[in-house]
């Protein structure tokens, strides 16, 4: 009978073992992250990076200068000039780390940022924004979840922090989207943070499955981040051979020019053109005066861009924010107003300078030819005028000296509604 008994239930008792040894286990016993997955993961962008935590950690602790670059599927845009391919043609000491995919903005950046905590203390970190990002209902279900790191919020959720005005108001934000309304424990976290009043008390069983479900998350961190798949590496080291061995910015500039003029038609947006009659030219007639009610001056982003620049001031980064110009021919011929989206720069300029970050704006260039390859995406032009500012801001030691935080920010968002006081 024993022996029946074991032949039944012994392979499921071992295999629960290894199971718990797996998740509950050293991790040493699992090997760290090593120095090549980092060098891979800095253009992979990836889901295992992005929404990870194990690389990014290695990554700002490596002996190896890693520039962390926040942005979204502008980065991806691997040509001759991208920034990855100038650091390393022209050895500047420093290696960006893209840290981004199509549909990441503020929010999800911001999870990012508190994950990696204190390691970010003193580094330098460029953070490209997005005039699109900033549309009237911010950033949408489908491209917040198709983004969103379990790990990560859980990691927002169950940190020891005073439930400050930006620690709730995030709490809130994340709790509006379904891919963490699904999800019944962490939902539960985020209410306790976001609630008006005394914070209660979570329940232990709530705080047990917390832990053990960021456990398995951990885990299945560490174990995913030893294999990186889509490095752009070899074709950043394929780039190179296309740029001139002496570094000029006048040149630089000029082999753009010339880049973009052979990639780009007869089309009057200086769109490449391969682009251009795949998705624009079939739809091309519709699209004209399609956006006239196009504005970005309005949207939740901007408190979510506030979120950002709350936590990097919190760990002392020091942070250069970009934000790059729009094809202005396009625009006009979408019918969308110039003297919106002008108030869009304006006040994305005033809340990052205010505050004491470091700040690029490419609004200049929006009618300046081949500074984007299609419609929003930076590439040839646009690339050397980010080279060339990220190259100074590397050279500069002069420390940040941040602001605090506007009151229009957060305290408004974060009252009890009359709903919930009447409760």
């Amino acid at each position: 009978m024993k022996k029946k008994l074991w032949m039944t239930f012994g392979p499921l008792l071992i295999a629960g073992a290894v199971f718990l040894f797996i998740l509950f286990g050293p991790s040493s016993l699992f090997g760290g992250v090593s120095n090549s997955t980092v060098k891979k993961s800095a253009t992979s962008m990836s889901p295992t990076v992005v929404q990870g935590v194990a690389i990014q950690q290695k990554m700002l602790t490596t002996d190896k200068t890693y520039l962390p670059i926040f942005g979204s599927s502008e980065l991806s845009r691997v040509d001759p000039f991208h920034p990855n391919v100038f650091a390393e043609k022209y050895k500047r000491g420093y290696t960006p780390f893209l840290i981004g995919r199509p549909g990441t903005q503020s929010l999800s950046h911001y999870l990012d940022i508190k994950a990696m905590g204190n390691e970010l203390k003193g580094k330098k970190v460029v953070f490209v924004l997005s005039p699109q990002w900033f549309q009237p209902a911010g950033v949408d279900d489908g491209h917040f979840g198709g983004n969103f790191s379990p790990l990560q919020a859980y990691k927002f959720a169950m940190a020891d922090e005073p439930p400050t005005p930006e620690r709730r108001y995030a709490a809130k934000r994340l709790l509006s989207y379904k891919v963490v309304q699904n999800n019944t424990t962490l939902t539960t976290l985020l209410e306790n943070i976001a609630s008006p009043g005394p914070r209660t008390s979570v329940s232990m069983l709530t705080r047990l499955a917390a832990e053990a479900e960021m456990k398995v998350l951990q885990r299945k961190d560490d174990l995913e981040s030893k294999l990186i798949k889509d490095s752009r590496q070899d074709k950043v080291d394929k780039q190179q051979k296309d740029l001139p061995n002496t570094l000029n910015y006048t040149d630089l500039d000029s082999l753009a020019t010339e880049y973009g003029e052979s990639r780009v038609g007869d089309n009057p947006f200086f769109i490449s053109d391969s682009y251009y009659k795949k998705k624009i030219e079939p739809t091309i007639n519709q699209l004209k005066n399609s956006r006239t009610n196009l504005s970005y001056d309005e949207s939740p982003e901007y408190d979510d861009l506030q979120l950002v620049m709350d936590a990097f001031k919190s760990v002392g980064a020091d942070v250069l924010f970009i934000n790059p110009p729009v094809n202005g021919a396009w625009y006009d011929y979408i019918g969308a107003s110039r003297e919106k989206l002008q108030l869009y720069y304006d006040k994305s300029a005033e809340q990052v300078n205010k505050q004491g970050f470091h700040y690029y704006d490419m609004s200049q260039y929006s009618d300046t030819p081949y500074f984007l390859e299609d419609t929003i995406h930076l590439s040839w032009r646009g690339w050397v005028a980010i080279d060339k500012e990220i190259d100074d801001f590397m050279k500069d030691k002069t420390k940040p000296s941040y602001h605090k935080t506007p009151k229009q920010y957060y305290m408004k968002k974060v009252l009890p509604s009359k709903k919930e006081a009447d409760k």
